[in-house]
C-alpha cells in the first residue's frame, strides 16, 4: 500500500513537472495537454474510486498552488473526475486501451466544461462556441493523443506494482 502511494506521488510529481515545464514550451494550437488528468483517470480505471479521488486531490492541489488564487477549486474538480471515472474500474482489463482513452477524452471534455463554467460563464462570458473551438476540442485531442503513450506506461507501472499488493 505504501509503495503504491509513493509510486502515485512520484508519477504525479513527474507528470506535474512535465506539464508545467516541457509541455508549456511545446503547446500546440495554444493549448497544453492535461497530464495530471490522464493520471487521475488512469488510476480510476485501474484502481477504483477512492485511490482516484485521492490522486485527484493531490494533482488538483498541485495545480491550485501553482495557478489558482482559490485553493481547492482544482482539487475538487479533479476529485469529481476521479470519483466519476472510478466507476469504470469494474470493467478494467489490463489489455484494453480503448476504454481508458475514451474515458480520458470524456473526462477532459467534462473538466473543460467545469472550467468554462467556473472561470468564464460566471463572469458573464457567454461565447461557449468560441471556447469549444479554440480551447476545448484542441485540448481534448492533444490530451488523448498523449494519453495513448502515457496510459501504456501507467498501465505497465500498475502491473508492476501489483506484485507488492497484499491479497
Amino acid at each position: 500500500m505504501i509503495i503504491r502511494i509513493l509510486a502515485v506521488i512520484a508519477e504525479a510529481v513527474l507528470l506535474y513537472i512535465l506539464q508545467t515545464s516541457v509541455f508549456t514550451s511545446i503547446a500546440l494550437a495554444g493549448v497544453v495537454p492535461d497530464l495530471l488528468l490522464i493520471l487521475v483517470v488512469s488510476v480510476a480505471f485501474m484502481r477504483g474510486r477512492i485511490p482516484a479521488m485521492l490522486t485527484g486531490v493531490i494533482c488538483g492541489l498541485a495545480i491550485d498552488f501553482t495557478y489558482s488564487s482559490f485553493i481547492g477549486l482544482f482539487a475538487v474538480m479533479y476529485l469529481i473526475i476521479g470519483y466519476l471515472a472510478g466507476f469504470s474500474n469494474k470493467i478494467y482489463d489490463e489489455n484494453d486501451y480503448t476504454i481508458p482513452l475514451i474515458l480520458i477524452g470524456v473526462a477532459e471534455l467534462f473538466y473543460n466544461l467545469l472550467y468554462y463554467l467556473v472561470f468564464y460563464l460566471l463572469q458573464g462570458k457567454l461565447n461557449i462556441g468560441y471556447y469549444l473551438v479554440r480551447f476545448m476540442f484542441p485540448r481534448v485531442i492533444y490530451t488523448v493523443l498523449l494519453a495513448i503513450l502515457l496510459y501504456k506506461f501507467l498501465n505497465v507501472c500498475n502491473i508492476f506494482l501489483k506484485r507488492f499488493d497484499r491479497d
